[in-house]
């Protein structure tokens, strides 16, 4: 049986999936980088403040769905939210509110 080939723009459309009105920022490893930058800033130079609350992502590597907690933090005196999390051991996701 002949292998199909995968239409590359489906394939794409889910790289960056997330709940409505979050976008996919960065992903990498965690702790290999020493900026994680959002908002315009480093978040890794404000306190995080945990919402309570959790965003549905999906992995853009491997299509798999993970639940984030969202953070707040006050940049220039506007609050934002974002979420952060582990897709699998040391490889993080960013997501922001849009």
């Amino acid at each position: 049986m002949a292998h199909k080939r995968r239409d590359p723009e489906k394939r794409n459309a889910w790289r960056s999936e997330a709940a409505p009105g979050w976008v996919h920022v960065a992903s990498g490893m965690t702790g290999s980088e020493p900026e994680l930058r959002c908002f315009g800033v480093n978040l890794r130079s404000y306190a995080w403040e945990r919402t309570g609350r959790s965003v549905q992502v999906r992995d853009p590597l491997h299509g798999e769905y993970h639940s984030f907690p969202v953070y707040a933090v006050v940049v220039n005196g506007k609050r934002r939210e974002f979420a952060f999390g582990e897709y699998s051991m040391c490889i993080f996701g960013l997501y922001a509110r849009k």
